[in-house]
């Protein structure tokens, strides 16, 4: 009988899985963390957004840091990229919504010397070096690009304006400034002529601004892959599921032709012989023959490939979960380990309606847990703890007291890890020699 009641003081104390979300705008999509998020997502829109002007305020102020980097930090020598890189870090924000952590890590000592020898070891201190040498050419093009698509446009545009009225009260142009003055785009006299001008200044305008972001996102780029370490746990993580994705893969292809072995092997051959059962029952029949244990054969090699054939069903989907619950299909898994000779306790509290694939997944995966407890473990009691937490974490916890030594790259184990994983969620052991062993799975899910 499943016990609900509240989760040990042990249990409490186990880490949370965090799902990291990204925050979302009113309208409940992802916010755009950067310039060229904005460029692909809305380029209709950008201009209405705060995308360009971020991305003309980080590029116009890249000659000023990169002069000013230039004149002052070149005394440190190696370590010139440091007060570059802490500058870097805070003006990247502008363009970047995405966090960008110091990567220095901390002296395991106190001193100078101690502090220099680490720095000179790390490798984004040369990175961040070679990212001053680069920002000097950078920003020479930011400043030439902001004046060709930006300045040039604006001058155009004033200069037109200040022409068209003057045209229309009847000013002469040559009485307030000379024409050689202007631009050579404005020296026509007509006043449609001048608003023809300030219209095509605005259109080269507003193409230049989609230049500009567009150059800020490649410089954004470049410095975060300058100033930043990659994220090392990430990219773990991205190859243990490659890895994952690939065990499941042949699993899952050895799965299928055990059904189909099992499919010819068993339940095939079997209606076979009923078929041909049959035939010999009609010939037997016809004949006016004693027909009875012909019709015995045929009913038992029936009732043959009804079992093989349930047995694979189970294989495939349990039948537990088809006539209830997880939290009644858990506890079924500890009536049975009782009969095999394990003493047993379970402590569940789990919602009815959770997700199927959840469902199923959990399920397989205590069940593997229970059968390396009885094959391999040589406990003599198990634990089953199961609670779903209100911010929607599922937790399963099966505990022995075996010997202990599980590895996680066991078969059994990693087949556990591969069915959790693949519901986002993970698994944590903790199996010293000498036992107990416990192994958690956390997924994350919310009842329906």
């Amino acid at each position: 009988m499943v016990m609900p009641r509240a989760a040990s003081d042990e249990q409490a104390k186990m880490d949370r899985v965090r799902i990291p979300v990204p925050p979302v705008e009113s309208s409940g999509r992802a916010t755009i963390a950067t310039p060229g998020a904005a460029l692909r997502r809305h380029p209709m829109r950008l201009l209405v957004t705060s995308w360009p002007w971020r991305s003309l305020a980080y590029l116009a102020t890249t000659p000023a840091v990169s002069m000013v980097w230039a004149m002052t930090c070149w005394p440190l020598l190696a370590l010139a990229g440091l007060p570059l890189g802490r500058v870097e870090r805070w003006r990247l924000r502008w363009v970047d919504r995405r966090p960008v952590p110091n990567p220095h890590a901390a002296a395991a000592s106190p001193g100078f010397a101690t502090w220099m020898r680490l720095r000179a070891r790390e490798r984004v201190t040369w990175t961040e070096l070679l990212h001053g040498v680069v920002l000097v050419p950078l920003s020479v093009l930011s400043f030439a690009l902001l004046t060709v698509v930006l300045l040039v446009p604006a001058a155009t545009i004033a200069s037109s304006i200040a022409l068209f009225v003057l045209l229309v009260l009847g000013v002469d142009p040559t009485a307030v400034t000379t024409v050689s003055d202007l631009p050579t785009s404005t020296v026509n006299e007509n006043p449609l002529a001048q608003l023809g001008f300030a219209a095509l200044g605005a259109l080269v305008l507003m193409l230049g601004l989609y230049l500009v972001t567009l150059a800020a996102e490649g410089q954004r780029h470049l410095t975060r892959l300058l100033i930043s370490e990659p994220d090392t746990k990430l990219a773990g993580q991205l190859d243990d599921i490659t890895r994952s994705r690939a065990r499941i893969t042949t699993a899952f292809d050895a799965e299928r032709r055990r059904i189909e072995r099992d499919l010819h092997d068993g339940a095939q051959q079997r209606l076979t012989a009923v078929i041909m059962t049959l035939g010999s029952l009609r010939y037997q029949h016809d004949r006016g023959d004693d027909i009875t244990p012909l019709i015995d054969q045929a009913r038992a090699d029936a009732q043959q490939a009804v079992n093989e054939l349930r047995d694979i069903v189970h294989g495939i989907y349990p039948a537990a979960l088809r006539d209830h619950d997880l939290a009644e299909a858990l506890d079924e898994l500890t009536v049975r380990a009782e009969a095999a000779g394990l003493s047993t306790s379970a402590h569940i509290d789990l919602p009815a309606g959770l997700p199927g694939d959840v469902e199923v997944g959990i399920y397989f995966a205590a069940s593997e847990l229970f059968t390396n407890v009885a094959k391999h473990a040589q406990a003599g009691a198990v634990l089953l703890a199961a609670r779903h937490t209100p911010d929607g974490t599922l937790y399963v916890t099966v505990e022995d007291d075996g010997r202990g030594g599980a590895r996680p790259d066991g078969t059994g184990l990693l087949g556990v890890i591969d069915r959790i994983e693949t519901l986002g969620g993970r698994v944590k052991i903790t199996s010293p020699v000498g036992g107990p062993t416990r192994v958690t799975l956390e997924v994350p899910c919310a009842s329906s």
